[in-house]
């Protein structure tokens, strides 16, 4: 039931649930692979192989677990109460094998990643189903997705600065079973407060179940999904030769926890900015501005070199701020999509959950190999061209697909959605 008049008080009790996700889902990615490398022996052929199947498998179920919360939508409190223990289950378990699988921990992990997936997935693909079911107006969409998206940078930004600091007092098992501790009372009290902000008609569709080929043949769906995804790859590119470019570019490893601190803030910071912006001119047109910004101000990264930290830092606010528009915008025009198209929200949003999914895949096959093909190595002495060559992966490719981005939003006709929509 879409609320009147969506309060502030309304959006942070919905919006909170995204920190402990954007909490939980950081670690998945980042530090599961080098703790089960380090702490439990398992090969990295091995793992690598893993990871690779079981996250192309959490891909697929993206859309099939969409059409099944479509189906029951009327159950959609229901079933975010219920996936969110046992993903805090499955989470606590995956950081804290017991002793008695020590000789094999590899099913262990399968298990643990499986539950943890699979949770994960059906309470975020029901979390932005929820949303879409609170506003009124396309305006709703993107105050909502604001609240939501600056909750989960939050989240993101909590998640990449406890590990560090509990790994300074603790050895390493004992930080990663805290850390694990502590998602369990941000994840029930954000589950519990999330879904008193938001009253759903506790009933069950009559209607077949929308597929999501049924839901691609929408054209406008398939716009903002392509164009998600283009948009979605400098991100996903940069995020992962971050790390790269800090050490062997700038020389400055030491600040990078800072400078992504920076980025995730500003990032949060420009929200209501590119809301106020939006509902003046419109989605479509805010987009555009903070995309062609986003390369104005990034292609600099380009031409720095060791010790440019206050220029890198500079660049940092300023695309940080971008990636504002960037994370509600997108996702409010997704919903904005779907209004016209019952009982396929949920739907949507696992297909634009797999898409993310892939983005990553598809940034680190492109990004790695032609680092690799320049000459470069992580941990060791590049020289000029190989360095050059990560220069330009980690700042010209990223202003390339942002670039192609901005050409197909251009030409979209997603300015037509939102004057639907009003």
């Amino acid at each position: 039931m879409a609320d009147a008049d969506l309060r502030k008080k309304t959006l942070l009790r919905y919006g909170i649930l995204g920190l402990p996700l954007a909490f939980a889902g950081l670690p998945i990615y980042v530090h599961v692979p080098k703790f089960y490398a380090e702490q439990h022996h398992v090969d990295l052929a091995v793992l690598g192989s893993i990871l690779l199947f079981i996250r192309l498998f959490d891909a697929v179920l993206d859309p099939i677990i969409g059409m099944l919360s479509d189906r029951f939508f009327g159950y959609v409190k229901r079933t975010m109460a219920l996936a969110a223990p046992v993903l805090v289950i499955g989470y606590i378990a995956l950081f804290n094998p017991p002793d008695w699988v020590a000789a094999h921990p590899v099913g262990w992990l399968i298990v643990c990643l499986t539950v943890v997936y699979v949770s994960f997935s059906t309470l975020m693909i029901n979390y932005y189903t929820l949303g879409v079911g609170m506003a009124s107006t396309t305006h709703d969409h993107t105050r909502i997705a604001a609240f939501r998206e600056g909750s989960m940078l939050c989240g993101v930004l909590l998640a990449s600065l406890i590990p560090p600091l509990l790994l300074q007092h603790y050895a390493v098992k004992e930080s990663y079973f805290i850390f694990s501790l502590i998602l369990a009372p941000l994840m029930i009290l954000g589950v519990w407060i999330c879904l008193s902000a938001a009253r759903v008609k506790a009933h069950t569709s009559t209607e077949p179940a929308v597929s999501f080929l049924q839901l691609l043949a929408s054209s406008d769906v398939r716009w903002v999904l392509f164009i998600g995804f283009c948009n979605a790859i400098p991100t996903a590119i940069t995020s992962t030769l971050f790390m790269f470019f800090t050490a062997d570019i700038l020389h400055e490893e030491a600040y990078s926890g800072p400078m992504l601190a920076i980025y995730f803030l500003s990032a949060a910071a420009g929200m209501p900015l590119w809301t106020r912006l939006s509902v003046r001119f419109g989605k479509k047109r805010s987009l555009l501005c903070a995309m062609a910004v986003a390369i104005i101000c990034f292609v600099w990264a380009w031409g720095l070199h060791a010790g440019d930290l206050v220029p890198f830092i500079i660049i940092c606010i300023l695309s940080g701020l971008t990636l504002g528009a960037d994370s509600m915008l997108l996702p409010s025009m997704l919903a904005d999509t779907l209004e016209d198209k019952q009982g396929a929200t949920a739907t949507g949003f696992g297909l634009w959950n797999l898409t993310s999914k892939l983005t990553m895949a598809f940034a680190a096959g492109i990004a790695l190999p032609v680092l690799s093909y320049g000459g470069y190595k992580p941990a060791a002495d590049n020289g000029p061209d190989a360095l050059a060559q990560l220069s330009l992966c980690y700042a010209l490719l990223p202003c390339l697909f942002k670039a192609i981005a901005v050409i197909m939003l251009h030409i979209s006709p997603l300015d037509k959605i939102q004057r639907r929509t009003v």
